[in-house]
C-alpha cells in the first residue's frame, strides 16, 4: 500500500509574509540605498535587510496583526533603538567581548522590563531584538551611531509594510477563529467547566478574558458561552449541578432571577439585589455579585478615592444599583438622575440618607453636574448595537474643571459621552477596568485561588 505525505498548504500568512518582504526589498532599490558606504553617514548604513526582518517577525507572530499591536511593536523598537544607541556610548570598552557579554543581559532586561512598565507586552520581542542588532557588530567609532539610526529607520519601515500588507490583503480564516491572540484551550477529562449565560450572550467578552486568565495561571478549567433564555435560571441551575459545572457567570437579563435560586448568598449580593456569579460547590450554589467591589477596584486603578466624593449617576438600572449601594459603603454621597424618576428613588430608598433621586432634563442634569466631583454613566446610551444616544452633552459644559467622567460601557472604547467629556479637558474611563475586575474577582471565587488583578490586567490587555 502506497503511502503519500500531503503536501503544506500555502496560507495567507505565508502569502503577506512574502508579500511583504518583496515590498520591503523594492521600497529601497530605487534609491540606491543597499549599503553603500561611499554615500556617507547614515544613507552609507541603510539597506532593506532589517526592513524584511521585521516584515518576517511581524507577520508569522501574528495573522491577524491589529493596529494596537502594530504601535506597540514601534514602540518596542523606540525602546531598543534608545537603550542601544544609549549603550554605545560605552565606546571602546563595547570591543571586549567579556564586556559586552553582561551588557547585551542589561539591556534585554530593562528593554522587557520598560515595555511591561508601560503595559506593552507585544513591544518586548523589538525591544531585546534591536540593541542586540546594534551591538553586536564589528562597526566602530561614530560609524556606529549611523548603524545604529540605519538599523531603527529599517526597522520601522518594516513594520510599517506588514502592517500596511496586513490590512490590505483579506483574512480567510472564519470569524470565530480571529482575534489579537489565539485562543487554544486544551480540554482534558479532569477540566472542569465554566460558562456564561444571558439573554442575549453571544456578544460576551467573558470567555476570552476568563480563557486568557486560565491559561495564564495554569489552572484546569475551561470557560464556556451558555444561552440561557430569560425565566429558565431554575431549569439551567439543574442542568448546570447535573452536568458538573463548577460555577457560571451571569449578565442580563438573570441577575436578579437567580437570588431566591442561591443557597447561599454573600454580602454583596444581599446588599444589590443580584448575581452575576455563581459556583457550585457539593450541590449547593453559592451567589456573588462582583460587579460592585469591581467597580471600586477600576476606579482605584485610575486613582478616584470615592470617599466624600458627591457623585452623579446616570442611570437606575441594575448597574446603577450595584454602583451606587457600593459607593455609598465606599462614603460617597450619591445623586440618581433618570428618565423615570419613580424608579430613581426606589433605588434611592435603600440608602435614604447618603442618595437623593433627580431627573434626566437638560436642566437637570447641568445643575446636578455643576456639583459632582465624578460623572458615571449606567444607562446604555452610547452603546454599541444598543441604538440610544443622549440628546445633547450640554450638562457636561458645567461640569467643574477636571471631574472625571466614567462609562460602564466597553464596547466601543470612547463613547460619544467620553469623546465630548475629553474634548472638554475631563480625565475619561470606560468599562473595561469593570470588566475586568470583575470577571478576576469572579474567577477567584470559581477556583480558589488568588490572582493578582495587575497582572491579570496586563495579560489582557493584548486581548481586549
Amino acid at each position: 500500500m502506497k503511502h503519500t505525505v500531503p503536501l503544506p498548504r500555502i496560507g495567507m500568512r505565508v502569502i503577506k509574509t512574502a508579500v511583504s518582504v518583496m515590498l520591503s526589498y523594492a521600497l529601497f532599490v530605487p534609491f540606491g540605498l543597499l549599503y553603500r558606504e561611499e554615500l556617507g553617514g547614515v544613507l552609507g548604513q541603510m539597506g532593506p535587510l532589517y526592513a524584511c526582518i521585521a516584515c518576517i517577525i511581524c507577520t508569522q507572530s501574528t495573522l491577524g496583526q491589529t493596529f494596537q499591536q502594530g504601535i506597540s511593536r514601534l514602540i518596542g523598537v523606540m525602546v531598543g533603538g534608545a537603550l542601544g544607541t544609549a549603550t554605545l556610548l560605552m565606546g571602546p570598552l563595547l570591543d571586549d567581548p567579556w564586556v559586552k557579554l553582561p551588557v547585551l543581559g542589561v539591556v534585554c532586561v530593562a528593554g522587557v522590563w520598560l515595555c511591561l512598565l508601560i503595559k506593552r507586552p507585544t513591544a518586548c520581542g523589538m525591544a531585546c531584538i534591536l540593541p542586540c542588532v546594534i551591538l553586536i557588530t564589528g562597526v566602530t567609532g561614530v560609524t556606529r551611531y549611523y548603524y545604529a539610526a540605519a538599523r531603527m529607520i529599517e526597522t520601522i519601515v518594516g513594520l510599517l509594510i506588514a502592517l500596511g500588507v496586513n490590512a490590505a490583503l483579506p483574512d480567510h480564516r472564519p470569524e470565530s477563529e480571529r482575534g489579537e491572540t489565539d485562543m487554544k484551550v486544551e480540554v482534558k477529562n479532569t477540566t472542569r467547566k465554566l460558562c456564561v449565560i444571558g439573554d442575549p450572550v453571544g456578544h460576551s467578552k467573558s470567555p476570552l478574558i476568563q480563557n486568557t486568565m486560565i491559561k495564564a495561571m495554569g489552572l484546569d478549567y475551561v470557560y464556556l458561552c451558555q444561552p440561557v433564555p430569560r425565566g429558565s435560571c431554575k431549569e439551567w441551575l439543574e442542568c448546570a449541578k447535573f452536568a458538573g459545572y463548577a460555577g457560571f457567570n451571569a449578565t442580563m437579563p438573570h441577575k436578579e432571577e437567580l437570588v431566591p435560586l442561591m443557597d447561599v448568598l454573600d454580602g454583596d449580593a444581599k446588599l444589590i439585589g443580584a448575581v452575576n456569579t455563581v459556583c457550585i460547590r457539593e450541590g449547593k450554589a453559592y451567589g456573588y455579585n462582583t460587579d460592585g467591589a469591581g467597580f471600586l477596584r477600576a476606579l482605584a486603578d485610575d486613582g478616584i478615592d470615592p470617599s466624600g466624593k458627591h457623585v452623579l449617576i446616570l442611570g437606575a438600572g441594575g448597574a446603577a444599583k450595584a454602583v451606587c449601594l457600593k459607593l455609598v459603603e465606599a462614603g460617597a454621597v450619591v445623586v440618581v438622575c433618570n428618565r423615570s424618576l419613580d424608579k430613581a428613588e426606589a433605588l434611592c430608598a435603600h440608602a435614604p440618607e447618603r442618595m437623593r433621586p433627580a431627573g434626566f432634563d437638560r436642566d437637570t442634569l447641568y445643575r446636578e453636574g455643576a456639583c459632582c466631583d465624578v460623572l458615571v454613566n449606567c444607562t446604555s446610551l452610547g452603546m454599541e448595537g444598543a441604538g440610544g444616544q443622549f440628546e445633547d452633552f450640554s450638562f457636561l459644559d458645567g461640569l467643574k474643571p477636571g471631574v472625571p467622567v466614567v462609562d460602564l460601557i466597553y464596547a466601543p472604547a470612547e463613547t460619544e459621552l467620553l469623546r465630548q467629556a475629553r474634548h472638554r479637558g475631563h480625565p475619561t474611563s470606560n468599562g473595561m477596568g469593570l470588566l475586568v475586575h470583575q470577571a478576576v474577582l469572579a474567577l477567584e471565587h470559581f477556583t480558589g485561588t488568588a490572582l493578582d488583578a495587575g497582572e491579570m490586567k496586563q495579560v489582557l490587555s493584548e486581548v481586549i
